[in-house]
C-alpha cells in the first residue's frame, strides 16, 4: 500500500499508532521460497519482556533476550501501519518496524524470533509496544521504529495462525491485548447496518458498534487507508476474529481484513425463520394457565391497532390483533410500526407478563418484528355493558360502540366517561396525545371505535377496564385524510407528477403509492422529514409531517388521498403527509439507475427529477470537504450538487480525479445531483 507521508501521519493520530520518520533499511532480504526452521530460538516469553517495561518510562531492554512468536497482525489489509502483531501461547505485543508493505516479509503465521537487546519498551495509551530506539521531540523522549529489522527479526515457516478461544466482550482484559481474539454470536449495532467500515475517500478512521445479544458492546476500528474500508458491513450474526487492543479506558478491535467477520447467521432475537405460527388467543391462554415465556420456536401475526403517531400510546408499545384476540407488545426501543400494518413477531421464549393487569408481551427486541404490509381488523360491535362483561377476553382488542356519550372533563386529557344507556366505563387519554387537549364532543358520538384495556393496581375490577381510542377519527371528529369511500386506487408517480403538470395542486380521493425508498436518511444527506421514492415510471418526494423512520431500499405504500401536491424551490413534493400514511413491506429491490451525461440530466432534469442516474467519468472541479454546494463535471457539462452539513460524510475529502457516481435528480431552483452516501462513488 502506498500512501504519502501527511496520509499516514493522519491515520496515526486517527487510529492510534503513533510513527515518526526515520532511516529505512533498504537492503531487504527476499521472503524463503518455502519454509524454514528458526535459525535461533527463543528464550524469554512476550509476557515476561513485557513485564520489562517500567511504567511512564522508555525501557532499553540490557539483557539478551530473545521472543519467539507467530505474526498474527500485519499491513496486508492496509488496518495496521508500520507494526506487526506478534503473539505466543502468553501473550502479544506490537512491534514498530521502519518497513512498509512488511506483509511481503512477515505474512500472517510466519514464525518470527526477535532479538531484543537493546530494543526500547514504550506505552501508547495502554498498550507496550517493542520499538527500535529513543529520540527526543518537543522536550520529551519518543520511541522510535524497529531499523535494523533484517538483523532484528529471525523469520521461519509459515504455520497455522493461533485459533482462540471464544470469549465474551466483558471477559476481554489485559492479558488479551494484542492478540488475536474471537468473539461469537456478536453483530454490528443495527444503527450501524448500511454504513461503511470506514470512510476511504476521506481517509478518515472509524468506529463501529460490535454487540452480543445481551446488549454488550465494543468498538471495532478500521482505517481510512484500509483496502476494506468503504465495504458495507455485514447484516448478520456471528464470529468475529480480531486483534484486541485498548485506547486508554476504550476497548476496541482491529480486523486483519473482511475474511475475519463471518457474519451470516440471523441477528440476535430474529428468529430462524422455521418458528410455527400460533394465534394471539393460544399465546394469551400460556400466561393463563400459569406460564411466564413463550414457548419455544413460535411466532404471532397481527394487525397493528394502536396508533403510534397520536400519542396516545407510549413508543414502545404496539398493540396487535388477529382474528381470536390482541395482545400488547412491549419493544426494547421505540418501534416504528404504524396502524394497520400487518406484523409478524417471533415470540419464542418472551416474557410474558402484566403491567398493572394488562398483558403484554415484555422486552421484545426490534428484529423480533417484522413488516407484512397492510392488513384490517373489523372491530366487534358491542354495548358497553357487553365490554364489561368480556374485558378480560378482549382485552387489546377493537370494539365498536353507538349512540355513546362522552363526559366528566371539557378536553380528552386523562379520566373521561363513555356511556350509551347499558352502562359506563372510563376512557383514558395520555396527556401527551396529539389531540389531549381538544374538547369532548357535546352531542353523542353516533360510532365510535376505541381499545379494550386495563389500568388497575388492586385488580381486574370494573374500575380497572378502560378504553382508548387512537385518535379523533375514532369518535367521527376528524375526517380519513381524503379516503373517501370504495376500494383504494393505485397511482403511479409519473401519473401522480403530470397532475400537478396539469394544474391539479390535491391529488383525488381513494389513492396511494407503491415505490421504492432511494434517500438514505442514515446518512443524513436527505432533511429527516423527506423521503425520496421511486417506481418504474418515476420518482417523486414525500414530504412527512414529522421525521420518519423508512430506509434505503424500504419498499413502502403510502395513502397520498387528498394531500397536497407542491414545489419547493422547483423540486415537487407530496406534502404534509402524515407519517401514519405510510406502511413498509420490508427491504425491496432499488430501481437500476439510469446511465446517462451530466447533459443528458440537464435536458432531462424535470422528467427524471426524484430518480437515480449514474454517470461515468465525472469529477469534483475543486477539493476540500463535500459539505455545502460543489460543482461536478463529465465531458459533456457541469451541474451543481450539494451536501448537508448533517451528512454522516460532510467532512469528507471529496475524490481526485474522476469516479463512476450514482445519485439522485434534484433542484434547488436548478437542476443538482444529490449524493445520497459514500458508497455512491466508484473509484
Amino acid at each position: 500500500m502506498k500512501v504519502s507521508f501527511q496520509q499516514l501521519f493522519l491515520f496515526s493520530l486517527l487510529a492510534g499508532l503513533s510513527f515518526f520518520t526515520s532511516c529505512v533499511d533498504t537492503e531487504i532480504d527476499p521472503p524463503p521460497v518455502t519454509g524454514e526452521e528458526l535459525e535461533v530460538k527463543g528464550n524469554t516469553s512476550i509476557a515476561e519482556l513485557k513485564s520489562l517495561y517500567i511504567p511512564g518510562r522508555l525501557t532499553v531492554i540490557e539483557d539478551s533476550l530473545f521472543v519467539q512468536g507467530i505474526v498474527v497482525g500485519n499491513d496486508a489489509g492496509g488496518n495496521f501501519f508500520r507494526s506487526l502483531i506478534v503473539q505466543d501461547s502468553t501473550a502479544g505485543i506490537e512491534v514498530r518496524i521502519n518497513l512498509t508493505d512488511a506483509f511481503n516479509l512477515y505474512p500472517l503465521g510466519r514464525e518470527v524470533t526477535i532479538d531484543c537487546k537493546g530494543l526500547v519498551l514504550g506505552e501508547f495509551n495502554g498498550v507496550i509496544q517493542l520499538g527500535g530506539y529513543i529520540y527526543t521531540e518537543g522536550g520529551g523522549e519518543e520511541l522510535g521504529d524497529v531499523v535494523n529489522f533484517n538483523e532484528r527479526i529471525y523469520r521461519g515457516r509459515i504455520v497455522e495462525q493461533p485459533d482462540p478461544e471464544a470469549q465474551s466482550i466483558n471477559e476481554l482484559g489485559t492479558d488479551d491485548i494484542t492478540t488475536l481474539v474471537k468473539l461469537e454470536n456478536v453483530q454490528f449495532s443495527q444503527s450501524e447496518l448500511g454504513l461503511t467500515y470506514a470512510d476511504a475517500f476521506g481517509r478518515q478512521t472509524l468506529n463501529r458498534v460490535v454487540e452480543d445479544c445481551d446488549g454488550n458492546s465494543i468498538l471495532l476500528r478500521t482505517s481510512g487507508f484500509a483496502d476494506f474500508a468503504n465495504d458495507t458491513l455485514p447484516e448478520g450474526n456471528g464470529t468475529l476474529l480480531a486483534v484486541y487492543n485498548v485506547f486508554g479506558d476504550t476497548k476496541q478491535l482491529f480486523i486483519r481484513d473482511t475474511r475475519d467477520v463471518n457474519f451470516t447467521g440471523n441477528r440476535c432475537g430474529a428468529g430462524t425463520g422455521d418458528e410455527e405460527l400460533m394465534s394471539i388467543a393460544e399465546l394469551r391462554q400460556v400466561y393463563t394457565d400459569g406460564g411466564t415465556s413463550a414457548p419455544d420456536n413460535r411466532k404471532i401475526s397481527g394487525v397493528v391497532i394502536s396508533d403510534g403517531n397520536s400519542g396516545n400510546f407510549q413508543g414502545q408499545n404496539m398493540i396487535i390483533q388477529d382474528e381470536t384476540a390482541g395482545i400488547v407488545v412491549r419493544f426494547q426501543n421505540d418501534h416504528n410500526f404504524v396502524q394497520g400494518e400487518e406484523v409478524e413477531v417471533v415470540v419464542s421464549g418472551q416474557e410474558l407478563s402484566e403491567f398493572n393487569f394488562l398483558l403484554q408481551l415484555n422486552n421484545v427486541s426490534l428484529v423480533r418484528a417484522t413488516s407484512k404490509g397492510t392488513g384490517n381488523v373489523t372491530p366487534r360491535v358491542a354495548t358497553v355493558n357487553d365490554v364489561l362483561e368480556n374485558a378480560e377476553l378482549w382485552e387489546s382488542t377493537l370494539v365498536e360502540l353507538s349512540n355513546v356519550t362522552i363526559s366528566g372533563s371539557p378536553t380528552f386529557a386523562f379520566s373521561t366517561t363513555v356511556s350509551d344507556g347499558s352502562d359506563m366505563i372510563e376512557m383514558f387519554t395520555s396527556p401527551g396525545a396529539s389531540f389531549a387537549d381538544e374538547s369532548l364532543p357535546t352531542e353523542p358520538v353516533e360510532t365510535m371505535v376505541a381499545l379494550v384495556s386495563q389500568f388497575s393496581d388492586s385488580g381486574p375490577a370494573d374500575d380497572g377496564y378502560q378504553l382508548k381510542i387512537r385518535n379523533l377519527e375514532d369518535v367521527g371528529l376528524e375526517g380519513s385524510g381524503g379516503g373517501g369511500s370504495g376500494d383504494p386506487e393505485q397511482i403511479s408517480l409519473s401519473e401522480l407528477r403530470g397532475l400537478f403538470e396539469s394544474g391539479t395542486e390535491e391529488v383525488p380521493n381513494n389513492r396511494f403509492v407503491r415505490a421504492f425508498v432511494i434517500s438514505d436518511k442514515d446518512a443524513g444527506n436527505t432533511t429527516g422529514r423527506n423521503m425520496v421514492v421511486q417506481d418504474e415510471t418515476g420518482g417523486i418526494v414525500i414530504r412527512f409531517s414529522d421525521f420518519h423512520e423508512f430506509s434505503l431500499g424500504e419498499d413502502v405504500e403510502i395513502d397520498v388521498s387528498g394531500l397536497e401536491l407542491s414545489e419547493f424551490n422547483g423540486l415537487l413534493q407530496v406534502n404534509n403527509v402524515p407519517n401514519s400514511n405510510a406502511l413498509s413491506y420490508g427491504p425491496g429491490t432499488l430501481p437500476a439507475p439510469r446511465e446517462a451525461t451530466v447533459q443528458q440530466i440537464l435536458d432531462n432534469s424535470e422528467a427524471w427529477e426524484s430518480t437515480l442516474v449514474r454517470v461515468m467519468d465525472i469529477e469534483f472541479t475543486e477539493g476540500g470537504s463535500f459539505s455545502g454546494a460543489k460543482t461536478l463535471e463529465d465531458p459533456t457539462g457541469t451541474i451543481a450538487t450539494f451536501t448537508r452539513n448533517d451528512a454522516s460524510f460532510a467532512g469528507s475529502s471529496v475524490p481526485d480525479g474522476t469516479f463512476t457516481l450514482t445519485a439522485m435528480v434534484s433542484e434547488f431552483n436548478e437542476p443538482q445531483l444529490t449524493i445520497r452516501n459514500l458508497n455512491d462513488i466508484e473509484q
